[in-house]
């Protein structure tokens, strides 16, 4: 049985917004300790191990190009695994012997968009005409809320996070990511028109890998596993610490120094 591990690396001439400086400088001094400990874990899962440079270089494009390549790749290979650059693997457990892989495979996690704290930074910001990052997790919500509302369906505060994707050639025909890029394109320009939503906010919505993900598996009512949070633990600027079941660190923070000390 061939299995692959993969990623996808582009040296964005214009950085993301999401991405401060420090963050960047970051990745730039651990960027080859990262590869090198995710080849170790795919060549312990008696996986190939790749590293895919597309000739794309802004975020938008880059942040498709791993679902596109996911969907060439499961024609070659008959389990595969994508990681984001800073996701650390610290386990001996083989993530292809944990799942289903005829289905995809992703942590689907739930936001409370209800929250009070961001509820007053929304209105804060709303008020005071200040930017709203698309790259927020409620915003990414509220994005894939709207585009289902214009097919009748009151989805779910879920949304996935792909740092952490994997599945065959059944589960890619099954999700058909790049067959329905013009109905999400699509979806997504009249949702940020036709919504309960401001304008102010919705107008910031831009074209999201995991906003498009979330919106197919539930418009299309897919059957996928939700792998969980120990397999895509994500630790940013409110969680910064883990727990000794993860399995998949997904340093969002960038702090890998912390986590490195761990292995």
């Amino acid at each position: 049985m061939k299995k692959i591990i993969y990623n996808v690396w582009s040296d964005l001439k214009v950085p993301h917004t999401s991405v401060p400086e420090f963050k960047r400088d970051s990745f730039a001094k651990f960027k080859n300790k990262l590869i090198d400990i995710q080849k170790q874990y795919a060549y312990s899962c008696g996986a190939d191990y790749e590293i895919f440079n597309p000739p794309v270089y802004d975020y938008v494009n880059v942040q498709f190009h791993k679902l596109f390549k996911f969907e060439e790749l499961t024609k070659h290979y008959d389990k595969v695994v994508y990681l984001d650059v800073d996701v650390i693997p610290i386990t001996k457990k083989n993530i292809f012997e944990e799942f289903n892989f005829n289905n995809i495979c992703v942590y689907d996690y739930h936001i409370d968009i209800n929250d009070a704290s961001y509820r007053r930074n929304l209105i804060y910001r709303l008020k005071n005409k200040k930017p709203i990052s698309p790259m927020n997790r409620h915003s990414k919500v509220c994005a894939k809320r709207a585009m289902l509302l214009l097919h009748d369906i009151n989805g779910n505060d879920n949304i996935c996070n792909t740092g952490v994707f994997g599945g065959n050639k059944q589960a890619a025909e099954k999700l058909a990511f790049s067959d329905n890029i013009k109905l999400l394109d699509k979806t997504l320009e009249e949702a940020k028109i036709d919504t309960v939503y401001p304008e102010e906010y919705s107008k910031q919505w831009i074209r999201n890998n995991e906003v498009y993900v979330s919106f197919l598996l539930e418009k299309f009512d897919i059957k996928f596993n939700n792998i969980g949070i120990q397999w895509n633990y994500i630790l940013d600027d409110k969680h910064k610490d883990f727990s000794a079941g993860a399995h998949l660190i997904h340093q969002v923070n960038k702090d890998f120094n912390e986590t490195l000390k761990h292995i």
